[in-house]
């Protein structure tokens, strides 16, 4: 059987020498966006994995110098077997003691923290420092990222010896699979911060749909829906939405985009017509009542 090590191996790298970082968040819209994320915005994947608890920062300051970085593909249970797509091999200088100042200023900290709740402890005050590994991208196995799988069996224990993990690969992709298929559009669920770094694929379809669609504010729960028939469809119409400092329509005008969670309630064809999809838009406001009880308002006339 073919396994990591072997990988490694012909590579010139000595597993001994290897820590295997197998990210599978629990948070499910991060364990969505996470392999995207290696392509879109890799520092703040890198940024993700500059700081780790008690047992993998122990584990990751023993002197190995390298961390081979891995991200979970597909959703659903975060331990029990997977499929990992391996994102680089970083060298590893071992930690810094990095300042609460410093972490709280760092750009892809705060979207991390408002976009998928990581760094919860910037929330614990008692701190005034962490560890903070500045991991770096090496050039080995440089043309596996993206396209090496290994099937591993996951565990609390993210970081992991790379002689002593049973890792087989299943898997070398002629292309990168990092910009992987999104999920079903009834299972899509994006945030505000999460629009700007959506992979790709994602990106392609919500801008072929048209639809109607919901926003909620997560501060309160309140609810908006809105349709898409214009340039780029839905993908235009929620970035317009999130763009500016107060949301874009009447209802919306005096809240925080940055809070809005979007879905699609109905997704139409491409060739419906914007009278369809706004007809359509208003059966919706009837069903949920988000006039009587939500942010929408009344509409003087339908749309001919």
């Amino acid at each position: 059987m073919f396994e990591l090590t072997d990988v490694l191996e012909r590579a010139g790298i000595a597993p001994g020498n290897v820590n295997v970082m197998l990210h599978s968040p629990r948070d499910g819209d991060l364990q969505a966006m996470l392999p995207g994320l290696v392509r879109t915005r890799r520092v703040a994947m890198e940024t993700y994995q500059a700081t780790h608890g008690t047992n993998a920062t122990r584990a990751l300051s023993r002197g190995r110098p390298y961390v081979a970085s891995f991200v979970k593909t597909g959703l659903g249970q975060v331990q029990g077997r997977s499929a990992m797509l391996f994102a680089g091999l970083y060298a590893n200088p071992g930690p810094r003691q990095a300042t609460r100042a410093e972490i709280a200023g760092n750009d892809e900290v705060r979207w991390l923290y408002e976009t998928f709740g990581s760094y919860a402890e910037l929330d614990d005050m008692e701190w005034t420092h962490w560890p903070w590994f500045d991991l770096r991208l090496t050039d080995f196995m440089a043309e596996m990222q993206g396209r090496l799988v290994i099937d591993v069996r996951l565990t609390p224990n993210y970081v992991r010896l790379a002689e002593k993990l049973r890792a087989p690969v299943t898997a070398i992709h002629a292309e990168s699979a990092f910009d992987a298929a999104p999920p079903d559009w009834r299972e899509m669920r994006p945030t505000a911060g999460m629009l700007g770094a959506l992979p790709e694929s994602w990106a392609r379809r919500l801008a072929e749909w048209r639809g109607v669609y919901l926003i909620v504010d997560t501060a309160d729960g309140k609810r908006y829906v809105g349709s898409a028939a214009g340039e780029e469809n839905l993908l235009g119409r929620w970035r317009q939405h999130v763009t500016g400092e107060i949301g874009v329509t009447v209802g919306l005008r005096d809240r925080d985009p940055r809070r809005f969670r979007f879905s699609i309630l109905e997704r139409m064809s491409p060739d419906a017509t914007p009278g369809e999809v706004s007809r359509r838009e208003q059966t919706w406001m009837d069903r949920l009542e988000t006039v009587r009880f939500g942010l929408n308002r009344p509409r003087p006339e339908a749309v001919p």
